[in-house]
């Protein structure tokens, strides 16, 4: 299984070219990092595809999804959990043990 927390945000962190961060309005629904919810001890690869999403695997929700989760709630926001099927290897454009990024397919 794969695991995806969407919540809603208030702002969202965006880099600046000067290395310096600024927060632009978020969308009602976004991933928990978009979302600015802390508790995140990932590595942060740079995927270029924009249709990719990042979920937990098996053993990122046990080590960092739970506790993501459950920080957002403590926040008072609404949190939902996608949990998916393992991916097609076609789809999978990042791999770590905690994490994986997919191309969802269209449908």
């Amino acid at each position: 299984m794969i695991y995806r927390i969407l919540c809603n945000a208030g702002h969202a962190p965006r880099g600046r070219d000067d290395g310096s961060v600024e927060y632009i309005p978020a969308s009602p629904l976004a991933g928990a990092f978009v979302a600015g919810v802390g508790g995140f001890d990932l590595t942060m690869p740079r995927v270029t595809n924009s249709r990719a999403r990042f979920y937990f695997t098996d053993a990122g929700w046990e080590q960092v999804g739970k506790g993501v989760a459950a920080n957002a709630r403590r926040e008072g926001r609404v949190v939902k959990v996608i949990r998916r099927k393992n991916p097609h290897p076609s789809q999978i454009v990042y791999r770590d043990a905690l994490q994986v990024a997919i191309v969802p397919l269209k449908e």
